[in-house]
């Protein structure tokens, strides 16, 4: 049982290296590849733990599981056909659309076979969720989780970087026209500069839990910890930082790099004013990243040409601004309801009031969820994203493991980042961007939960009787 729970964990880990490859997750047969692996996961988790699941442990995170879970029973109600009438009741702008057409029965979602293929992917977030609790059940196997997604960081910079140096016109995996911007294995520039952002700030939160919070008057003891510093793996994962800043400004996304940098700015004051037995060298490391790295790297790799862009944008050149204007009509038509998860795409042209092209998002996910799934269901979503942010601030302050704490920051900072990011853009569209934020916010329950000083996981299996749930 434990080397399937093992294996199981392993597969986990290669999951969240694995969902950025196949163009963020975000196509029909990269997404199905991604549910399959999870529901395999999951498979294999409910065998471990046949005779009985730990609903103790389980409990502890009821705020994460049970908004997902009802958001996907709410997605699920909406594809269901209803009675005219009582559709009328719960929306009534549907039951008139639905009249128009001669349709005695309809549902809540104007397009029911996109509502059911979101729901199939929300079911696997809430899976994954799942595998996540049972499987990162310690510091160090959450301190593992974290390295994969840096390395996976990483390894989708230097790609997208190298693309960009050498020229090349066509990505050499999947054939599609690369430009002189950074997409990595990505399609969309912005996705691609979201996932670097998420990545970014789980490494410093990785830096951030090396620091020593006690300092000594030693210099000998000085120069110990600064040649062990430069010969361990801190030093390894500062090198992956860099790169990814690299790559992260050469995707010229404007608001991809100023969420970034905003939300080290802003979780690094917040840290410095509620971090208790805060290291000395956390400002030296907020400051190296917001300074050094964005004069030496940018100034190398065109941060100015990022800056050119802020410039020359105006709200004439834009017409993402016009679609968040024209979708809040969809919203006060269907303000308890939503139009259905994914129908975006099929309502927005009604609500169009001139030709701006083509658009199958609303480029603002907080408009995105309130048109599709209503008012209600976005602020549960927005709430349990608030209470992560609270428990990682919670963290910070009152525990004393510096894994934990410093887990906690670097979450802290990837759900602000998100946050601003999301105002502009849709980024929780692509599975790989949304399963890695679900992360983030699972590394914000488990950093309050966990074990400080527990080296060994959790072991809930019923060959473990004495360990109980």
């Amino acid at each position: 049982m434990k080397n399937i729970e093992k294996a199981t964990f392993l597969s986990l880990l290669a999951l969240l290296v694995w969902l950025p490859i196949p163009l963020g997750s975000n196509r029909p047969w990269a997404w199905s590849i991604a549910e399959i692996w999870i529901a395999l996961q999951t498979l294999s988790l409910l065998f471990v733990y046949r005779n009985s699941l730990p609903w103790g442990y389980l409990s502890k995170f009821k705020f994460l599981l049970l908004p997902v879970g009802i958001f996907q029973c709410w997605v699920l109600f909406q594809t269901m056909v209803l009675p005219e009438g009582l559709i009328g009741i719960i929306s009534s702008k549907s039951a008139e659309l639905y009249a128009l057409v001669g349709a005695p029965n309809s549902s809540v979602s104007l397009d029911r076979g996109m509502t059911f293929r979101s729901l199939l992917r929300g079911v696997s977030y809430w899976l994954f969720l799942f595998n996540l609790i049972l499987l990162v059940n310690s510091g160090d196997r959450l301190k593992l989780a974290a390295s994969a997604l840096v390395f996976s960081g990483c390894f989708q910079a230097f790609y997208g970087a190298t693309l960009v140096l050498i020229g090349t016109t066509e990505s050499p995996i999947w054939g599609s026209p690369e430009q002189a911007i950074a997409t990595g294995s990505f399609i969309y520039k912005n996705h691609f500069a979201n996932y670097l952002m998420l990545c970014l700030c789980m490494g410093l939160g990785l830096i951030v839990s090396e620091l020593h919070t006690s300092e000594s008057r030693s210099w000998f003891i000085r120069i110990k910890r600064l040649l062990n510093g430069v010969l361990s793996s801190k030093m390894l994962i500062r090198l992956a930082l860099v790169v990814m800043v690299i790559a992260l400004v050469m995707t010229r996304s404007r608001m991809g790099n100023i969420a970034f940098f905003a939300a080290t700015a802003i979780g690094g004051l917040l840290a410095l004013a509620i971090y208790r037995s805060k290291p000395r060298a956390l400002t030296l490391l907020i400051v190296s990243v917001l300074a050094v790295d964005t004069l030496v790297v940018g100034t190398l790799f065109g941060l100015d040409k990022v800056k050119q862009r802020i410039v020359e944008s105006s709200v004439e050149v834009e017409s993402r601004d016009q679609v968040v204007v024209w979708s809040l009509d969809i919203i006060k038509d269907y303000p308890l309801t939503g139009t259905g998860m994914g129908s975006f795409y099929t309502v927005f042209p009604g609500y169009s009031k001139a030709d701006v092209g083509f658009y199958d998002h609303a480029h603002n996910d907080y408009i995105q969820f309130a048109v599709e799934a209503g008012v209600p269901a976005t602020l549960m979503l927005g709430a349990m994203v608030i209470y992560a942010l609270y428990l990682s601030m919670k963290t910070q302050y009152i525990r004393r493991s510096r894994t934990m704490k410093g887990l906690a920051f670097g979450s802290l900072i990837a759900i602000l980042g998100m946050l601003i990011h999301i105002s502009v853009d849709f980024n929780l569209q692509p599975m790989a961007n949304a399963l890695t934020f679900l992360f983030v916010l699972f590394v914000c329950f488990s950093t309050s939960i966990l074990p400080a000083m527990n080296k060994k996981p959790l072991d809930f299996s019923p060959l473990n009787t004495k360990s109980g749930s």
